[in-house]
């Protein structure tokens, strides 16, 4: 069973926080290059926060990063991890190392 302690919450809801402030940050920069378009900046954050990108346009409707902050601001953590790469590999991984040998 891959359950959570609360502290773990805790540590993953503050990393989680930390994630969206730095997403937040990157977006504001990225904005004031005049040469980039929404659309680029999305994909550049997406990319380099491991963002699965595909999901987040389905869900927003738009490829807007500072839509993406708003919705990504608003997440619990549950609904967070469907959007997160890496949090979807971790989660694999560890489906894959508690597995019992044959």
């Amino acid at each position: 069973m891959n359950q959570l302690t609360i502290s773990d919450k805790i540590g993953t809801c503050f990393s989680i926080k930390k994630l969206v402030n730095l997403i937040e940050a990157q977006i504001l920069e990225l904005d004031e290059n005049l040469e980039l378009t929404s659309e680029d900046i999305f994909e550049i954050v997406c990319q380099e926060s491991h963002l699965n990108t595909d999901f987040l346009k389905q869900a927003l409707g738009c490829k807007c990063p500072f839509a993406l902050i708003g919705f990504i601001n608003e997440l619990e953590f549950n609904e967070f991890s469907k959007y997160s790469a890496i949090i979807e590999d971790l989660n694999t991984h560890n489906q894959n190392v508690r597995q019992p040998a044959i």
